[in-house]
């Protein structure tokens, strides 16, 4: 996205794009050929499997050989002077959904679809315009804007925190418990910088979700901690648990919803030509969403863990093992979408693996979409086209999983 493509891999892989920190950019051309002669690769530095034609890691998704349960491998992979402190929140996070496997996966699950449901969604359309506006409001005043830290940063952690009813004043308090848990989960290897934030972090949040949903079971409200409160109290989750949904949604869902807009700008802000089609039609928006989470995913790979031995495209994997499913891979496979490498805002990709799939996939897809689609409506309504400042640097997230712009200054008019 930011230069021209990196040149095809050939022989032997000492430059694979997690260990080229500046391959991280634009590591498409290597994923093609590793695709194409290593669909199964063992990166010998990390010790994990990638996976990278679209039929396997579409396969793998809903593969019951395959554990979401890795958060014990993570704290075995701290550094040994933090590893202790790290195992000591385990059992906590062992709760959270995405670790979940089998009957206890889908207990869960089916506990927080109810504040996933159509209902709840659209009651969201309102707020998420009501911040849009608010964090809009002074931009358009100064003439120029950050895209992703001004406006999908802050719009989904402010959004997701009001839909589960954490009050205004504690808003900014969620987005650096989210910013440490993220770096945690998703900086490899991991530091000890890293590790000690997130043991802070999760014993604050702990502490204080526990005390919100303490709140609500003597004073009722219809939000998702007012239905997680509900849930603990029927027996149909336990306590740890909801306090462990809360949070997990509040870490999990903002930074993909940040990369998604902040992509879609990005792209859009490269071809004017499409970027004005859009404007002129904004009901193209839904397909430019469906067609950047192809084509620049949010979210780069989604670890699985072994549970007994396997075999993919002919590579013996054995237990015990992290496997990565390379969502950019995959969702560039030219077998599945024809010239992958295009990016057409009216091509209607079908399958796209952004958000997983199977029984892991996304509980809050929907929620992803609906948000990233009415924060881009009004953007484009109020600013028009947009293009980047010059005179301010655009820096990107990058790391295994991650993919977009932490800085995305642009100008409007």
């Amino acid at each position: 996205m930011s230069g021209p493509p990196s040149s095809p891999c050939s022989g032997p892989l000492s430059d694979f794009f997690l260990d080229s920190p500046e391959k991280l950019d634009d590591p498409f051309a290597d994923l093609a050929w590793l695709r194409e002669h290593h669909p199964v690769y063992k990166h010998e530095t990390s010790g994990q499997w990638f996976v990278f034609p679209y039929d396997e890691v579409s396969s793998l998704f809903a593969d019951r050989r395959l554990s979401a349960d890795r958060i014990a491998a993570f704290a075995e992979s701290a550094p040994p002077e933090v590893r202790e402190d790290v195992a000591s929140v385990v059992p906590f996070l062992e709760t959270w959904l995405i670790f979940r496997d089998g009957p206890e996966h889908g207990r869960l699950r089916r506990a927080l679809h109810e504040g996933f449901n159509a209902t709840a969604i659209a009651a969201l359309r309102a707020p998420v315009e009501r911040v849009a506006n608010a964090l809009l409001d002074q931009a358009i005043h100064d003439g120029r804007l950050d895209v992703a830290a001004d406006y999908g940063f802050l719009l989904p952690v402010y959004v997701l925190a009001e839909f589960m009813g954490v009050p205004a004043a504690d808003h900014d308090r969620v987005v650096q418990w989210s910013v440490d848990f993220v770096d945690f989960f998703n900086v490899i290897p991991i530091t000890s910088d890293t590790a000690q934030r997130m043991v802070r972090s999760s014993d604050e949040m702990a502490r204080y979700m526990r005390g919100l949903l303490s709140a609500r079971a003597t004073h009722e409200r219809n939000d998702f901690l007012g239905l997680m409160a509900r849930a603990a109290r029927t027996g149909e989750i336990g306590d740890q648990e909801a306090i462990g949904s809360t949070m997990l949604l509040l870490i999990a869902g903002h930074l993909p919803v940040r990369n998604l807009i902040g992509n879609v700008v990005w792209l859009l802000g490269r071809r004017p030509d499409d970027f004005a089609r859009v404007l002129a039609s904004r009901d193209m928006i839904d397909g430019v969403i469906e067609e950047t989470l192809r084509y620049e995913p949010p979210i780069g790979a989604i670890p699985r863990t072994t549970i007994e031995d396997i075999t993919v495209c002919g590579r013996r994997i054995p237990a015990g093992e992290v496997i990565q499913l390379s969502i950019l891979a995959a969702n560039r496979d030219p077998g599945h979408f024809p010239d992958p490498d295009r990016f057409e805002i009216t091509r209607k990709p079908h399958g796209v693996l952004s958000f997983g799939h199977g029984p892991h996939g996304c509980l809050g897809a929907r929620l992803a979409r609906e948000q990233a689609q009415i924060a881009l409506e009004v953007l484009f309504r109020r600013t028009g086209p947009l293009w980047p400042d010059g005179e301010r640097e655009t820096r990107w997230y990058r790391n295994a999983a991650n993919r977009g712009p932490e800085n995305l200054p642009v100008k409007f008019g």
